[in-house]
């Protein structure tokens, strides 16, 4: 009787078992330099995980992100764009607790609407967000610092729900 239920609630968290798929908003808030050209911003992901064993998952994922548009006086407004590709890992500290690091490649674009002239551009980056998150019966809520490069960090925020394979 006792093995029952244990057996129940391991197989109700994506971290606890072989396989998921899931589904997570982000809110990304812009530090240091980065603040100066990206407002907040907004998007979603999409995220595989692979249950090593009762504590260790290794994750892939997939998202866009869009920055509100940055007024820069005379110089006009921009407005950067990111999808990102990640494959990383997450640690479970305690039963619905844990730590996630990842690192990938982010497409980034921008648009800049000047009083003379346009501009657009691209560049591609490798970041590397560190996180700590809750998960509890498939939802997931989760805070995560992402290093672009010296220039360019956010903090982000996510609340995602994750499907059993």
């Amino acid at each position: 009787m006792i093995i029952f239920p244990a057996s129940i609630l391991a197989q109700g968290e994506p971290g606890y078992m072989k396989q998921s798929l899931g589904v997570t908003g982000e809110l990304s808030v812009p530090v240091g330099d980065f603040s100066d050209i990206a407002g907040i911003g907004y998007g979603g992901m999409a995220k595989y995980q692979y249950g090593v064993d009762g504590k260790t998952a290794v994750t892939v994922s997939a998202g866009y992100l869009v920055w509100s548009k940055k007024d820069l006086g005379v110089a006009g407004t921009i407005q950067p764009k990111a999808f990102e590709v990640m494959a990383g890992g997450k640690f479970y500290f305690a039963q619905d607790l844990f730590g996630s690091l990842e690192g990938g490649l982010y497409f980034l674009s921008y648009s800049r609407t000047g009083q003379f002239a346009n501009v657009a551009g691209t560049a591609t980056r490798f970041m590397m967000p560190v996180g700590v998150g809750w998960q509890k019966n498939g939802f997931e809520i989760g805070a995560r610092y992402y290093i672009f490069n010296m220039e360019a960090n956010s903090f982000s925020f996510t609340l995602g729900y994750n499907w059993t394979l």
